[in-house]
């Protein structure tokens, strides 16, 4: 099991402050690393709460679904705008990694980070997918060679969450405080 936070812990939309891009890569280490995503209700809305208040703080109820609810996040047209930023992404990368089985049952390939940048690969007989996580406030320039041993003969990837086309060829920038999955082709 792979959690970002839980019941006994302060919630990560708290220790972070609702900051997106910090979620994005919490959310996207933990869909793509070996082991099973624990996502705590709430999260995919950006819920916060605090430990140090009490545990009612973190175990808050979830809005909707219940007679005199504000209003209800269960719901696209119930979701502040805020909320629905979070949604969509859990959404969008939860719903990618559900059917994934390089990511299920993958084998696994760190490169020591670099400049605040972690890499990974999972991989299978069939196919590649490359982590990048950038948690560097600074725009990153890799060279791609250092990562010949996984990339091997693709020449090209579409980036998950993005749906762009990535060259593999020349050296991949990467924004600050990012995120990228590369299904390599």
């Amino acid at each position: 099991l792979v959690f970002a936070e839980n019941h006994d812990t302060d919630r990560i939309n708290n220790v972070y402050k609702n900051d997106f891009q910090k979620y994005k890569l919490a959310m996207t280490l933990i869909a793509t690393v070996r082991g099973i995503p624990q996502i705590y209700y709430g999260s995919e809305i950006g819920m916060a709460g605090s430990k140090s208040i009490g545990d009612g703080d973190i175990r808050r109820d979830f809005p909707g679904g219940w007679n005199g609810d504000a209003n209800n996040a269960f719901n696209t047209s119930g979701r502040t705008q805020e909320q629905e930023k979070f949604h969509d992404f859990s959404a969008k990368l939860f719903n990618w990694r559900k059917n994934k089985s390089v990511i299920h049952f993958g084998k696994t390939t760190h490169y020591v980070p670099e400049n605040n940048v972690y890499v990974y690969f999972r991989y299978s007989n069939s196919e590649t997918v490359m982590v990048i996580l950038n948690n560097d406030t600074e725009k990153h320039t890799l060279n791609l060679d250092r990562f010949k041993e996984n990339i091997k003969t693709h020449l090209s990837a579409i980036e998950v969450l993005s749906e762009k086309q990535i060259n593999l060829k020349d050296d991949l920038q990467i924004e600050g405080k990012s995120a990228m999955i590369l299904e390599l082709k």
